[in-house]
């Protein structure tokens, strides 16, 4: 279970030049700046994206630390470093898949976060552009919650054999489909060959047979 979205402003990415901007050539880095609106800082719990042709990331949290005399600093630390998200950067394999990154997996504890940096590369000239899409971040699970939900959603050993005896008695749905298909061809049959004339109990031509009638 993850927990609430944080709210977040997500920059587009910007290249990182080497010399004059306005050349042709390509650094084949780029970075993400994600900054939170509220004043407070934010707990991450996890963070989720779409990988869009990028190779390797890196990810660099500004958070806020207090020292022992009490007074505040903001320092960049280090969540990621560069972690490959395609196997082989003029490949297409994993450039597209969605990416899941618990807080577990970083390499600081993402606690007191003013603003994340997403550093993006792509070495290979294959590709015209790279990116990360759909980027969402989530903040820590509830612990008390889930041990809720758990409590709620628990079912005793005896119902659940309760459960399972009841479904072996229905029969397989192959033959419940065998049976429902032979009723209906049996009534387009039926359907098919009916009359429309009325069909009396004992008269044939119009006429009675004597032979039907019974004496009382």
């Amino acid at each position: 279970m993850t927990g609430k979205p944080l709210v977040c402003s997500i920059r587009n990415p910007h290249p990182i030049t080497i010399g004059d901007p306005r050349a042709e050539f390509s650094s084949g880095c780029a970075v993400v700046d994600v900054t939170f609106p509220s004043t407070k800082s934010v707990d991450i719990g996890e963070i989720t994206f779409k990988n869009n042709y990028t190779a390797l990331l890196s990810i660099k949290l500004k958070v806020r630390e207090e020292n022992e005399k009490g007074e505040t600093t903001l320092t960049w630390v280090t969540g990621l470093k560069n972690v490959q998200l395609m196997p082989d950067p003029h490949c297409e394999d994993r450039a597209q898949s969605y990416f899941r990154i618990k807080r577990e997996q970083l390499l600081a504890p993402p606690d007191n976060v003013l603003s994340v940096r997403l550093v993006l590369q792509q070495p290979s000239p294959v590709w015209l552009s790279f990116g990360l899409d759909d980027i969402k971040f989530y903040s820590p699970k509830d612990e008390s919650r889930e041990v809720r939900e758990a409590m709620v959603s628990y079912v005793p050993p005896c119902h659940i054999c309760m459960c399972l005896h009841c479904v072996q008695d229905i029969p397989p749905v192959e033959e419940i489909s065998t049976s429902l298909q032979q009723m209906w061809a049996l009534s387009e049959t039926a359907r098919i060959n009916q009359t429309e004339a009325s069909l009396g109990r004992f008269d044939v031509d119009g006429s009675y047979d004597i032979n039907l009638l019974s004496y009382t």
